[in-house]
């Protein structure tokens, strides 16, 4: 499991499609839904329901995307964190 993988599945659940996901990514419709289908495969089991162009979460979906949602906003809180420690050691060096 990757974490590309992780931000595909979370922007297909915030944003409903694969379609729009993709392009809040910056990347193809077919990146994501290879994404999504290499995420699948990983983690055995399927994370959407699909009925023609209807899409929804599974339970399984659902659960994923709860934990992994809560982990993106700690790798971005993180991130955010060590661009502001170095932003002040920075300082300090001048």
């Amino acid at each position: 499991m990757l974490l590309r993988q992780i931000q595909c599945f979370c922007a297909v659940c915030e944003t409903g499609s694969f379609t729009k996901a993709a392009q809040s990514l910056y990347i193809t419709q077919s990146a994501v839904s290879q994404q999504m289908k290499n995420l699948e495969t990983d983690l055995g089991v399927s994370l959407f329901k699909r009925r023609g162009r209807n899409l929804s979460l599974s339970n399984a979906g659902k659960r994923f995307y709860e934990e992994t949602s809560t982990i993106l906003a700690q790798i971005d809180a993180a991130k955010k964190s060590a661009h502001q420690v170095g932003e002040e050691a920075d300082e300090l060096i001048k």
